[in-house]
């Protein structure tokens, strides 16, 4: 139950933060906006993780499949997920991103030679209906202004993958090496690491970074974002990626909520697209399930 509880909290979280960045997005890019809400990650992590980590029973193997899944998620995962947030919005963009269960059930499916309960095959198609409607809504609601809506799908679709992938490796490191809080000081570090090496090998995303500007509008994010992935790392430490990675993809819920209230003059929230939204977690947990 507790596990449950923190996979809550982490979506909800998760789902403050994109609001915060969905608000002020416009006023940057995508990498800039990582690099911050990374940074600020990084601030708060490494001193809890220095405090709460019993460094006696260091596990050499988990640090390393911390690190991978670090250049995974958040490293690609906040790359990807931004873009598709300037270019969709707060709540289609969370809407797409939160399928990313079913890219894992299908990759268990081929690779583990698992197989799909009628219960899952329902699920399938009630995400696979979400989606198309939640791409419809947003056409209406932009009267067709927004013309590259399938090329600007890619981002969160990307992303999605890239999360389930590395949702796997979290789990392997946690069950080799239970150190939640460390586990997410590792993960932060490599995805700035990543990050670190994009800047010294392009001079234009050297010419748009600044931070010092953007620092005012993002550092709450950076602070929703660190705490979201702290009770999701101890969430999948106390229970199983297939009951915790249906919650945590309930985020879209959270952010429609926060959208509705703090986004009201920037973003249109129709109630189709709560619909459809709720119709693709729906989905989402009979695939998991």
């Amino acid at each position: 139950m507790i596990g449950i509880t923190l996979a809550l909290l982490s979506a909800a979280a998760s789902g403050f933060s994109v609001v915060i960045v969905g608000r002020h997005s416009k006023k940057t890019n995508a990498f800039n906006m990582s690099v911050l809400i990374s940074a600020v990650g990084l601030v708060i992590l490494w001193p809890l993780a220095i405090v709460l980590t019993d460094f006696g029973a260091i596990n050499f193997e988990g640090i390393a499949l911390f690190a991978l899944g670090g250049l995974l998620t958040p490293g690609l995962v906040r790359l990807f997920y931004y873009d598709g947030l300037k270019k969709l919005g707060t709540s289609v963009n969370s809407s797409i991103f939160s399928v990313y269960p079913l890219y894992t059930a299908l990759l268990a499916v081929l690779f583990l030679s698992e197989i799909l309960t009628p219960q899952n095959l329902i699920g399938v198609i009630s995400i696979a209906i979400g989606v198309i409607f939640v791409e419809l809504n947003f056409r209406q609601a932009t009267n067709g202004g927004q013309k590259s809506v399938i090329r600007s799908l890619i981002y969160p679709v990307l992303g999605g993958v890239t999360l389930s992938v590395s949702a796997i490796m979290r789990k392997a490191a946690l069950d080799i090496f239970n150190a939640p809080v460390l586990g997410v000081a590792v993960a932060y570090a490599c995805s700035f690491l990543l990050y670190a090496v994009m800047l010294a090998f392009s001079k234009p995303t050297r010419k748009e970074l600044f931070l010092r500007q953007d620092l005012r509008l993002f550092w709450i994010a950076g602070v929703g974002q660190a705490l979201s992935w702290i009770f999701s790392f101890y969430a999948l430490s106390l229970e199983e990626v297939s009951v915790i990675t249906p919650l945590l993809s309930i985020e879209p819920l959270f952010v429609v909520l926060f959208a509705y209230v703090y986004l009201r003059e920037l973003e249109r929230v129709p109630i189709k697209l709560v619909a459809s939204i709720i119709l693709t977690v729906f989905g989402v947990i009979l695939v998991t399930t």
